[in-house]
């Protein structure tokens, strides 16, 4: 079976600090058939490559490259809320990706395209399929997705166009197929199924020192973007009061985003400065030493006053894998997979108080050790080679149909 998956989020190169969950799904598939990546491209990046056997290619949207900014950088939201460039090239993307998606299609003749995001490439892919079945289309949904279906009535209108041309769901959490399934007025039936995680890589990498980083008391790890949704403020808030109790501990921040510097000036005004750590992005076996080495991952997401909610982020995979110590709030999709107490330590959102009282548990537990076993077994069942298996099984109903 030949698979195209297409993707606005996909790295730029190897030790991009980009998400790469969409390389790790295809890299999976990659072991059952061939398979390939369509994604936006950016200077620097060459338009056609290998990696581990998926084909990379790459489309150009406006010219000329070095002034692309929609896609890459902080993410397409953050890009459109701070660029008027990028939002003058967002009809400029649309044509674009559908012309390359296209292409594609008349050249690889896939079984499947799976696209990822209904908006733009859900859409751009229903487009290139028109009235008549050329290709199977499976349509994975995550946390962005959610939140634009649930609080814009056009994306609902558009999400409903892509249903009638596609033949198969597949959601990051329960809580995107309940919005799925409202924007669209009918049950979707669509697959729930988190986004993967290379468990092996966590089991062999060596643990992160925090003397390493300046943190010889040990570290709280917070790995994502810098974005308000994802709650770095409140765990800074928190890490104030936890030190009331553990002085010695210091936070190390993996990632990047429009609210680093705005960070930075709340950890000085909290007297945080020598215990918090910006890192910036750093490649995917840095995150795995840093997990290894942490004495609990937090996880602080919250639902905004607008209602944007994360659907599942990556990082909740990869600390279950890590076998750490996790500390997360009950947000989108993240209950589904941390069970209090069993796989880790819950807490209601945007609330500082209650962030650090579960910090407080999950260091001082003396349960640690049976809860992060069960965290390994859970970030087995999450590994890539299970995941693609239920994808691959989800394609081959999409083809035989």
């Amino acid at each position: 079976m030949r698979v195209l998956l297409t993707a606005s989020t996909f790295p730029l190169h190897r030790a991009d600090g980009t998400p790469a969950f969409v390389f790790g799904l295809a890299r999976a598939l990659a072991q059952r058939g061939e398979v390939t990546v369509l994604a936006p491209g950016a200077a620097g990046a060459p338009s056609e490559e290998v990696w581990d056997g998926v084909r990379i290619r790459r489309f150009d949207y406006f010219w000329p490259r070095t002034w692309q900014r929609l896609a890459h950088g902080d993410g397409m939201e953050t890009n459109l809320s701070r660029s008027w460039l990028a939002r003058l090239q967002v009809p400029a993307f649309l044509v674009a990706q559908l012309w390359a998606t296209r292409r594609l299609v008349r050249e690889l003749r896939p079984d499947v395209v799976n696209s990822h995001w209904i908006l733009p490439q859900g859409l751009t892919t229903a487009l290139a399929r028109g009235s008549r079945r050329r290709f199977g289309h499976a349509v994975t949904l995550h946390g962005g997705d959610a939140h634009l279906l649930a609080t814009h009535p056009a994306p609902r209108r558009l999400a409903r166009f892509v249903a009638t041309r596609a033949d198969a769901f597949l959601v990051s959490s329960e809580a995107v197929r309940e919005t799925l399934d409202a924007a669209l007025g009918r049950a979707s039936q669509a697959l729930v199924q988190p986004m993967g995680v290379d468990s092996g890589r966590f089991r062999a990498a060596a643990p992160l020192d925090g003397a390493d980083e300046g943190l010889r008391g040990g570290y709280l790890l917070y790995v994502g973007r810098l974005q308000e949704v994802k709650g770095v403020d409140v765990l800074l808030q928190a890490l104030a009061r936890l030190r009331e109790r553990h002085p010695a501990l210091g936070l190390l921040v993996i990632g990047y985003g429009e609210r680093e510097r705005a960070l930075r000036e709340q950890a000085e005004q909290l007297g945080l400065a020598d215990a918090v750590r910006f890192a910036g992005a750093r490649c995917a076996a840095d995150v795995a030493r840093a997990l290894r080495g942490c004495r609990a991952c937090v996880v602080p997401s919250r639902r905004l006053p607008s209602g944007r909610e994360e659907g599942m982020p990556t990082v909740v995979a990869e600390a279950l894998a890590a076998g750490a110590r996790l500390v997360a709030t009950r947000t989108g999709g993240i209950e589904s997979a941390v069970r209090e107490g069993e796989t880790g330590w819950l807490c209601r959102d945007g609330d500082p108080e209650a962030l650090a009282d579960a910090l407080a548990r999950a260091l001082e537990s003396s349960e640690a050790d049976a809860v992060t076993q069960r965290a390994r077994a859970a970030g087995e069942a999450l590994d890539w080679s299970r995941v693609a298996e239920r994808y691959w099984q989800a394609f081959e109903g999409v083809s035989a149909s």
